[in-house]
């Protein structure tokens, strides 16, 4: 992942966390990524499907959430190193058709599969980006990574975003806004993270931040 791509995602990440819609606005009649979105759920639409309109992004959008629809895919030397990256978090086994099997965000993204059990893999060549998507998607490697210390105040907020599982590590929580708290929405997250009375004594500290001028200050 470039510099610019993982710029472009976390802005769009942040501002997409406004818009927690429970349900899907649909149109008529729908976009080739609406119809990507929905096969990704419902492949038993498919015979109704537009596949030959799709680009390689409504690919890798059903391809994330059905693997049997593989054979249908017509644009796999189409797909950038990103997309692929995006791809194999997903599906880690499509990589027999990937012709760039060597490049670090393919590598990346198969580090960042929890369903990828290999982690014989080369990272010494690594962008911060590439590191970022492995840590956001399956942060048992943070110890692993070598820039933890470079991970800035969106990519903290983007890893949380995902799950409670960094929270201890997090370093910038006093750069949070109540915005930022508020889209975090982490709450939700935590309900398999504490086990302990330590653990919710360290969630309370924690999550005064978002309220620091809380009367139980007083």
């Amino acid at each position: 992942m470039t510099e610019t791509e993982l710029n472009t995602f976390l802005d769009l990440e942040w501002n997409c966390a406004a818009f927690a819609a429970e349900t899907e606005s649909v149109s008529a009649p729908l976009s080739p990524k609406q119809w990507a979105r929905i096969i990704s759920r419902h492949p038993e639409l498919q015979e109704l499907c537009p596949f030959s309109e799709f680009t390689p992004d409504d690919w890798v959008i059903a391809l994330s959430g059905q693997l049997p629809l593989a054979w249908r895919c017509p644009c796999w030397q189409d797909f950038t190193p990103y997309q692929w990256q995006k791809l194999l978090r997903r599906q880690p086994t499509l990589l027999h058709y990937c012709e760039i099997p060597d490049h670090p965000a393919v590598r990346s993204g198969l580090l960042a599969s929890d369903k990828y059990f290999n982690e014989d893999i080369d990272t010494h060549d690594f962008t911060l980006g590439d590191w970022f998507w492995i840590i956001k998607h399956n942060p048992r490697h943070w110890f692993q990574c070598p820039c933890r210390e470079q991970f800035m105040k969106p990519m903290w907020w983007s890893i949380l975003y995902s799950s409670a599982d960094l929270l201890p590590d997090c370093p910038c929580f006093d750069q949070f806004s109540e915005e930022d708290w508020r889209r975090l929405n982490i709450v939700p997250k935590l309900k398999d993270w504490i086990r302990t009375r330590e653990q919710f004594r360290k969630l309370i500290e924690l999550t005064k931040y978002p309220f620091p001028n809380s009367k139980f200050d007083k």
